[in-house]
């Protein structure tokens, strides 16, 4: 499934996979990059046979190594324009951290800029051992995203992420981890591989429990006030009501693993 030159979408079992294609560019994002996440993601959410998405960078050199900043000159013209670009790249970040299945960065290479929000915006990130993150803002004369500096500063906390803004500097993937903005390092000719099994392992487990339970850790990271707790309980609810619930039970009992169907 393609839906644009330098975003690819594709399915392979029960991973969707989002590809940043545009390797030459690092996979640097451009406007209609941006534009064509969204609807992927939502083809992803609507369709049962995928269990968890993985956004990943196209070749061995980066994920995602920020905007194509050599386009702003023609797509952030004047304070109009710029605003159009914010809302869609925002949108586009959002789509990411808003879907309803679990979500995977896949990051080898450069993770920079606005790559740094579509990881901070997967619920889990792997690296490999070649990785290099960093936000340059300060360096270009940018103004960044608030939502990206509130997903970061959840992950790594307040101390460190004024440290990766304020300096523009570069962390490496043993960095990286010890800060807590990857879960895990691997070599980077078995990255696929690990990504790979590590989704699997997610798609195996009962689809209307991680879906719950991605709802309700979306809940919490909103203010209190704007929770809606009452949608999470019907979905924690619904899985006491659910064909998977009773084949977990029989499962357990009879001793096997659990086929589960997502109903």
């Amino acid at each position: 499934m393609t839906t644009s030159r330098h975003i690819l979408a594709e399915k392979t079992g029960a991973i969707g996979w989002v590809i940043f294609n545009h390797p030459e560019k690092h996979n640097a994002v451009s406007l209609e990059m941006s534009a064509a996440v969204p609807p992927i993601i939502a083809d992803f959410d609507a369709d049962p046979d995928i269990r968890v998405i993985v956004v990943k960078g196209a070749g061995d050199r980066s994920f995602i190594a920020g905007s194509n900043i050599s386009n702003f000159d023609a797509v952030r013209a004047n304070p109009q324009a710029n605003r159009e670009y914010q809302e869609i790249s925002q949108g586009s970040y959002d789509a990411v951290y808003n879907s309803a299945k679990p979500t995977i960065a896949m990051i080898k290479g450069y993770c920079m800029g606005g790559g740094m929000d579509y990881a901070a915006s997967c619920d889990i990130r792997i690296c490999s051992d070649d990785s290099v993150f960093a936000i340059p803002a300060v360096k270009l004369g940018l103004g960044y995203g608030y939502q990206g500096q509130i997903r970061l500063n959840r992950l790594i906390g307040s101390s460190r992420a004024r440290d990766l803004y304020f300096t523009g500097r570069r962390y490496d993937a043993a960095e990286a981890l010890a800060a807590g903005l990857v879960q895990e390092v691997v070599p980077a000719a078995g990255l696929e591989a690990r990504v790979r099994a590590y989704a699997e392992s997610i798609a195996e487990n009962a689809p209307l429990t991680i879906k719950a339970l991605k709802r309700v850790f979306l809940e919490l990271e909103k203010a209190p006030a704007e929770r809606d707790m009452d949608a999470a309980h019907a979905l924690i609810a619904a899985c006491y009501d659910s064909e998977d619930y009773r084949e977990g039970k029989a499962a357990f009992a009879e001793k096997r693993k659990p086929r589960f169907k997502g109903r």
